[in-house]
C-alpha cells in the first residue's frame, strides 16, 4: 500500500514538473531556446499552407510621354573675305589664324540651340593657301572655331563650292571628314555611295536628316567623269528621289538651298516653285542663302496636308561687303516638337533674331553682333557709313519690317505701333 502510494506521488509530482517546464518553453520569446536545447514551434503564419494573398492593382494612371521637343538655330551666308582672315592671323598668338572675336558676340546664343547649322560659303581647302574674291578659300582653323561655339550642319553647295576645282572640293569634304567626323556636312560628296548615306542626327526621340542643294555654279563644273557628286537643282528628278529617301529615315528633313537673285528682297518666281515642289516632296524646313539680303518668311500646307516652314534667304551670317543691306542678317530659331510617339510633327516658335555685321574704317575689326546688342554709336562708326550714311537702327528697323514683319521678329525688335502705344 505505501509502495503504491508513493509510487503514485512519484508520478504526479513528474507531471507536475515536466508540465511546468513546457509551460516555460512556451512562455519564451519567439526562436529563443531552453536550456534542454528544445527550440519553440514554428509559428502558425510559417506553416501554413495558405497561398500568400495577391496584392491589389495600384490605382494609379499611368504617366503621360515625354513630348520629344528640340531647338534649332540657321545661320546665313559664311563669307570669309581676305579682311576676315588677315584679322584672325594678327589675332593668333603661335602663328595660324583666330576667328574667335569675329563670332564671339553670337557664340553664346548659337550654343544654346540643340542643333545649329550653317552655310559655309567659302571652301575650306587646306592644301591651297587662303584666298578672297572671286576664287575664296578658307583656313582650317575657321572650322575649329565654327564648330567651338556650337554648330552642327554645315551646307557647303553653294556658287563657289568649285572655287579651286574639283581638287579643292575634295580636299574640302576630305577636311571635313578627318578633322571633324561629327560635323554634318551637306550638298557635295566625294561619291555616290557618300551621297546615298543621308546625314541624319538623333536628338531627344526625334531624327533629323539634312539635304543641301544649290542653283549656281558661276559657270564651273566638274570634269566629266568626276565621282564628285554636287546636288544641283536642275536635276528635278534626282532632287525628288533625294527628298524622298530622306523622308524614309527621318522624321524630318532639312533643306539647305542656295538660290535666287543676289541683293534683292524679294523671292523670284523659281525660288517659290521650288520651295512649293520640294516640301509637296517632303521636306519640312526649306533654308534659304545666296542673295546676302534678307528675304521673307512663309509657311505653306503641303499637298500632304504637313505645315512646311521656307525662309528664302537670312542674308549674309559675316562678310566684308560693303552695303547696308548686305550689314543685315538673321539666326532663324524655330523649335520642333512631337507631343507623343503618334503625334504629327509640329514646327512651333519661328522668329528671326536679327545680326548686324560690323566692321570699323578699312574693313578692319570684323565681327557680328544681335541687334540687342547693336547701339546708334556702334552704327555711327560702321565702315559703310562714310558712302551710305542712311545706316543706322532706323535703316535696320525699316529693313526688317518691310521684309521679315512683326509675325517673325521677337518682341521689342521694331517700335511699337501707334495703336499699341496709345492702348498702354
Amino acid at each position: 500500500m505505501k509502495k503504491s502510494v508513493r509510487r503514485l506521488w512519484m508520478v504526479l509530482s513528474l507531471a507536475l514538473v515536466t508540465g511546468a517546464a513546457l509551460l516555460a518553453v512556451r512562455m519564451l520569446p519567439a526562436g529563443e531556446v531552453i536550456e534542454t536545447g528544445v527550440s519553440l514551434p514554428e509559428s502558425p503564419a510559417e506553416t501554413s499552407s495558405e497561398p500568400a494573398s495577391t496584392p491589389e492593382p495600384s490605382s494609379q494612371p499611368e504617366p503621360e510621354p515625354e513630348p520629344s521637343v528640340v531647338t534649332f538655330l540657321s545661320a546665313g551666308d559664311d563669307l570669309i573675305h581676305n579682311s576676315i582672315y588677315e584679322q584672325a592671323a594678327a589675332r593668333a598668338e603661335n602663328g595660324g589664324y583666330d576667328f574667335t572675336y569675329a563670332y564671339a558676340n553670337v557664340a553664346e546664343t548659337i550654343q544654346a540651340a540643340d542643333i545649329a547649322t550653317i552655310n559655309q560659303e567659302t571652301v575650306i581647302a587646306p592644301m591651297y593657301e587662303p584666298s578672297t574674291y572671286p576664287c575664296f578659300n578658307s583656313p582650317p582653323q575657321l572650322a575649329d572655331t565654327l564648330q567651338d561655339i556650337g554648330f552642327d550642319v554645315y551646307n557647303v553647295a553653294n556658287n563657289h563650292v568649285l572655287d579651286k576645282g574639283e581638287t579643292g572640293l575634295i580636299n574640302c569634304l576630305e577636311f571635313w571628314r578627318d578633322s571633324w567626323p561629327d560635323a554634318l556636312v551637306t550638298g557635295a560628296y566625294l561619291n555616290k555611295e557618300d551621297a546615298g548615306n543621308i546625314r541624319t542626327l538623333e536628338k531627344n526621340g526625334l531624327t533629323f536628316a539634312f539635304l543641301g542643294m544649290t542653283e549656281l555654279t558661276n559657270g564651273l563644273s566638274l570634269p566629266q567623269g568626276s565621282e564628285v557628286v554636287l546636288v544641283q537643282g536642275e536635276d528635278e528628278a534626282a532632287l525628288q528621289s533625294r527628298i524622298q529617301a530622306a523622308r524614309e529615315v527621318a522624321d524630318v528633313v532639312i533643306m539647305n538651298v542656295h538660290w535666287g537673285n543676289e541683293y534683292t528682297h524679294t523671292p523670284t518666281e523659281r525660288q517659290r516653285y521650288l520651295a512649293e515642289k520640294m516640301t509637296d516632296w517632303g521636306v519640312d524646313i526649306v533654308i534659304g542663302h545666296h542673295p546676302h539680303v534678307l528675304q521673307p518668311i512663309e509657311t505653306r500646307t503641303t499637298a500632304d496636308g504637313r505645315q512646311a516652314l521656307i525662309a528664302y534667304s537670312l542674308g549674309n551670317f559675316i562678310s566684308a561687303q560693303d552695303r547696308p543691306a548686305r550689314m543685315l542678317g538673321g539666326l532663324l530659331s524655330y523649335t520642333v516638337r512631337r507631343e507623343t510617339p503618334d503625334s504629327p510633327i509640329e514646327i512651333t516658335d519661328v522668329a528671326l533674331i536679327p545680326t548686324v555685321t560690323h566692321y570699323d574704317r578699312g574693313f578692319t575689326n570684323n565681327r557680328i553682333y544681335l541687334l540687342s546688342q547693336y547701339t546708334n554709336e556702334l552704327a555711327q562708326s560702321h565702315g559703310v557709313r562714310s558712302n551710305y550714311p542712311e545706316f543706322g537702327l532706323d535703316f535696320i528697323q525699316d529693313t526688317l519690317a518691310e521684309v521679315i514683319g512683326r509675325d517673325y521678329l521677337p518682341a521689342g525688335t521694331l517700335p511699337e505701333e501707334p495703336e499699341q502705344q496709345n492702348a498702354a
